[in-house]
């Protein structure tokens, strides 16, 4: 039976790590697939004491604070309670967790990190904090409603909430460790719909509604900084995201339309900041009106553009986004021309058309980002019968020049 041999190029090799990992090969569909033996090799390593030391020293934490307020019993829910303890520190925890886990990638040049910017550190930490907060609320919220008026010794609470923080410390270790374009996008989904829906149920007027949309983030809302604080780090995740995505889209296509593309996005983000920054008050009313719409004009006017200024754009893209326009268009001559629908209505629909578009552009310029693939020639080479034995028993494991060679299949 032929033997064959595949060489790789020097720089694949480099790449792959191949002197410290050993690979395998198979066929599938008509495709070589080359991957390390050890499929654990794969998954990020997340070691105990990266997510327990903190988690560990939480529960020191709350146990002492316990001891302090002499509590024989601590509640479930309400203050100084196991929930109210494990949203602060499950908070608190994960971000200062994700954070060093960030740094420690972008020191090391190892990682996801290493493609975002450091000014991308701040809004992934605000964002990891935000959904944190919200994500822990409502889970510990549905508990308390499940298990009404439960009390606990405090060391069985302080296991509880060391439980709580060591499993927000792991996701926000593979969190950093997985990191990408469609990861950001969603953690800036999750940010926005959590902070702007919990703004809804949280504000002091529960007819916020018959005024309008903004009013959630003006001094009459008593939860108003919610929403502010939502829109500001919403903003600059989106800041953020651009910057990451047309670096990497620059190693591939150039050109000015790719620029006009990402300051008009840049544009859109700073809007979407300045509405926080300067809410509907009667200090900054006619500001924020002008910056509202300026935001709906960026959007217009990408949609328009979007033709010549992205890269390889399909025809279901243009028809998604051509509808999209047209619907902005029709709400804002029925909101100013015809005067039928309400502020509120007219902010809403123009809100949930402009992000449903906005993600899917992140979307479709994350795709042209993860086809940015580096591409190896490769050559695979037969090997004579007679003499496999000898040149597996005398072939090196590692050659340097002009590249590696794997036996049996290994790359």
């Amino acid at each position: 039976m032929k033997k064959y041999r595949l060489e790789v190029p020097a720089d694949a090799a480099k790449k792959l790590g191949l002197d410290k990992t050993d690979y395998s090969m198979w066929i599938s569909h008509r495709q070589v697939v080359v991957r390390p033996s050890n499929v654990s090799d794969m998954v990020p390593q997340i070691k105990f004491w990266w997510y327990g030391v903190l988690a560990i020293i939480s529960a020191i934490v709350f146990l002492f604070a316990v001891s302090e307020r002499r509590m024989r019993l601590v509640p479930f829910s309400g203050n100084y309670s196991i929930s109210f303890a494990s949203i602060i520190l499950a908070a608190v925890s994960g971000t200062i967790t994700f954070a060093i886990t960030f740094i420690h990638q972008k020191r090391k040049g190892t990682g996801p990190a290493k493609n975002f910017s450091w000014r991308s550190l701040i809004p992934l930490v605000v964002a990891c904090g935000m959904i944190i907060t919200f994500t822990t609320m409502a889970i510990f919220w549905m508990i308390s409603q499940l298990f009404k008026g439960l009390i606990l010794d405090p060391y069985t609470a302080s296991v509880l909430v060391m439980l709580a923080v060591a499993l927000t410390n792991y996701l926000m270790i593979n969190l950093a460790m997985t990191l990408s374009s469609g990861v950001v996008t969603n953690l800036m989904t999750v940010m926005i719909v959590g902070g702007v829906g919990f703004s809804m149920l949280t504000n002091s007027s529960k007819n916020w509604w018959q005024h309008n949309f903004s009013f959630l983030g003006t001094a009459q809302n008593n939860s108003n900084w919610q929403f502010n604080i939502t829109l500001i780090f919403s903003g600059l995740l989106m800041m953020m995201l651009i910057d990451y995505l047309f670096v990497n889209l620059g190693q591939r296509y150039s050109g000015w339309e790719i620029q006009i593309l990402r300051w008009l996005l840049y544009g859109l983000a700073a809007c979407v900041a300045a509405i926080g920054i300067f809410p509907n008050d009667s200090r900054y009313h006619v500001l924020h009106d002008r910056i509202s719409m300026w935001l709906i004009y960026f959007m217009l006017i990408m949609i328009i553009v979007v033709r010549w200024c992205l890269p390889d754009v399909t025809h279901q893209f243009l028809v998604v986004s051509y509808t999209i326009g047209g619907i902005l268009t029709a709400d804002y001559l029925i909101f100013k021309v015809f005067t039928y629908l309400s502020l509120t209505a007219f902010e809403l629909i123009a809100f949930v058309l402009a992000f449903a578009w906005i993600l899917l552009l992140f979307q479709y310029i994350g795709n042209l980002v993860s086809n940015n693939v580096i591409i190896f020639p490769v050559e695979i080479k037969s090997v004579p019968t007679e003499s496999t034995e000898e040149a597996v028993s005398t072939e090196p494991k590692a050659e340097s020049g002009e590249g590696q060679v794997a036996e049996k299949g290994q790359a």
